[in-house]
């Protein structure tokens, strides 16, 4: 038996994907940007050791 996909489902999972997707984006933003943060506290908290 053949299962075929609802289009009116299909077209939600779509306007929800465009919807999310600033959201997704800004998310991997931050993500990127607290990796960045932990990089430099690791760099700074070295720094202050040697001294």
């Amino acid at each position: 038996m053949e299962t075929k996909e609802d289009p009116r489902a299909l077209r939600l999972e779509k306007m929800l994907q465009d919807a999310l997707k600033p959201i997704t984006t800004k998310l991997e933003h931050l993500e990127q940007e607290v990796e960045s943060m932990r990089r430099e506290q690791k760099e700074l908290k070295k720094m202050l050791e040697e001294k």
